[in-house]
């Protein structure tokens, strides 16, 4: 049976929450990101949930 719709925002929110973790854990308390850093941040985060 495919997720509901409600299932389907659970999902996006953690997913948007296990980002904001990622960035905050692996920046100094100066640092800020450029669009490029940013970019392959999340699509290191993508391959590590297709390698499950």
């Amino acid at each position: 049976m495919p997720p509901s719709e409600k299932e389907l925002v659970m999902y996006q929110k953690a997913t948007a929450y296990d980002l904001i973790g990622l960035i905050k854990s692996s920046a100094a308390p100066d640092k800020t990101y450029t669009p490029e850093e940013l970019e392959e941040l999340i699509r290191a985060y993508i391959r590590g949930l297709e390698e499950k």
